[in-house]
C-alpha cells in the first residue's frame, strides 16, 4: 500500500529527515486511526496492515532516539554557567544598559528569567538571608526611568557638569537601614567642579530604611540625602527618581548576585557584589 511503502522509505532518510517524515506519517496514521483498524474499511490486506504498522512502530523508535538526541543538546545551563553567562553579556553592554541593543535586552532578559526559574522555589525568604547584607554595585538596568534621571536619585540630571556613573547599594539588618551612595564626577571646567572643590563632596547618598511585604516585596523608604556636609529631605524630582526602586520583589540572592523585577514585570535591577 503507499502507506507502507511511505513508511519503508522514511526508514532511509537522515535523523532530520526522519523527524520531519516521523510527524507527517504520525499524523496520517492519527487521523485514519490505525490503532483502530478503521483502515479495514479501505479493504487492505492483513500482511499490508501488520507491515504499516509495523513500519510506524520502528518510525516512532526512531523519532524518539532524535528527540532524546535533541534533548540533551537543549539541555539546561547550570546557575553558574547562567550566571557567567549574564556577566559576559552585560560586561558588553555600555552605560548599565542605557539604549542597549534590542537583541542584547533580550538576551538579558531571557536568562533573567531562566535564573528565576532554576530556583528549586520562590524566592520568598530572601530578607532571612544572610547573602543580602553588605554592598551592591548596579551593573545593569532596564529601567527607562533611571536612565532617564541619569542615575538613581537624579543629581546629575538636575546639576549641569556632573555625572554619577555609579550607584552602590549598602544592605544593613540591623535596623532595616539601606543607603544608596552614587558617586559624583565632575566636568572639568564647569561650575560644578569648581564648587565640587570647594565642598569636597565625593558622592551622593540616599539614606533609607526597608522592609519585606507581605507579598514578598523589598519596599524602601527614602529618610534623607547627602552630598558633602549638606542633607534634606528628598523632595519633588528626587523622591520621584527614587521611586523606580522603591518596591521591588528580589527573584535571586547568592554570594554574588542580586537580581529585583520592578513592579512592572519586564524591568529589572541587576547587581553585583562590591569587592
Amino acid at each position: 500500500s503507499p502507506l507502507v511503502m511511505l513508511a519503508m522509505l522514511l526508514l532511509l532518510l537522515p535523523s532530520p529527515a526522519l523527524a520531519f517524515g516521523m510527524h507527517t506519517l504520525c499524523s496520517l496514521r492519527s487521523a485514519m486511526r490505525l490503532h483502530d483498524m478503521q483502515l479495514s474499511s479501505y479493504e487492505l490486506p492483513s500482511t499490508a496492515l501488520h507491515a504499516a504498522r509495523g513500519a510506524c512502530a520502528r518510525l516512532a523508535l526512531a523519532a524518539d532516539d532524535v528527540d532524546a538526541n535533541a534533548s540533551e543538546e537543549e539541555e539546561e545551563l547550570t546557575v553558574d554557567e547562567l550566571k557567567a553567562e549574564l556577566f559576559d553579556l552585560i560586561d558588553q553592554i555600555p552605560s548599565r544598559g542605557c539604549e542597549p541593543d534590542a537583541d542584547d535586552a533580550a538576551d538579558v532578559a531571557e536568562i533573567v528569567t531562566e535564573l528565576e526559574q532554576a530556583a528549586p522555589a520562590p524566592l520568598v525568604d530572601w530578607h532571612l538571608k544572610p547573602e543580602l547584607v553588605g554592598t551592591w554595585r548596579l551593573r545593569y538596568t532596564s529601567s527607562r526611568a533611571f536612565h532617564a534621571n541619569q542615575g538613581l536619585i537624579g543629581y546629575s540630571r538636575d546639576v549641569k557638569g556632573i555625572s554619577t556613573p555609579e550607584l552602590l547599594m549598602k544592605v544593613r539588618t540591623q535596623y532595616r537601614l539601606l543607603t544608596y551612595e552614587e558617586r559624583i564626577v565632575y566636568e572639568e571646567g564647569s561650575l560644578a567642579s569648581f564648587l565640587g572643590k570647594v565642598t569636597q563632596a565625593k558622592k551622593i547618598s540616599a539614606e533609607c530604611t526597608w522592609r519585606a511585604t507581605a507579598d514578598g516585596m523589598l519596599a524602601v523608604t527614602p529618610a534623607r540625602i547627602i552630598v558633602g556636609e549638606r542633607q534634606w529631605e528628598p523632595m519633588d524630582r528626587q523622591a520621584r527618581a527614587l521611586r523606580v526602586l522603591a518596591a521591588t520583589t528580589p527573584i535571586f540572592l547568592d554570594q554574588t548576585l542580586l537580581v529585583v523585577r520592578a513592579q512592572i514585570r519586564e524591568v529589572c535591577f541587576i547587581f553585583e557584589r562590591a569587592r
